[in-house]
């Protein structure tokens, strides 16, 4: 069974503080990536990306289900999740990397 690979479902978040879904439920892994410089995320100065593989987060790390992506750092999506995986930011207009994979 191969694995194919998509983009993510968004991969900028659209309004400060309010999540997007990034990949659908029962995927077969793939990552997130905040990307290192400000120039790539979109933005004056580059910040923190937060990930919850729960429900739509918060913009900042507010329970134990949120994981904050330092400029740079990726986040590898588990094979399996029951839920849809979800990321936000402080600012409008972050830009980051997401790749899912579906089994076909």
């Amino acid at each position: 069974m191969a694995n194919t690979p998509y983009a993510g479902l968004n991969l900028q978040i659209a309004i400060s503080g309010t999540a997007v879904p990034v990949a659908p439920a029962n995927v077969s892994g793939g990552y997130i990536v905040n990307p290192l410089s400000a120039v790539d995320q979109g933005l004056g100065s580059a910040e923190p990306l937060y990930v919850d593989v729960v429900g739509a987060c918060a913009a900042t790390q507010g329970n134990g289900t949120i994981v904050s992506l330092a400029p740079g750092q990726e986040f590898d999506l588990p094979p399996g999740l029951a839920n849809q995986v979800w990321a936000n930011a402080v600012s409008s207009g972050h830009k980051f990397t997401c790749v899912y994979y579906l089994s076909s």
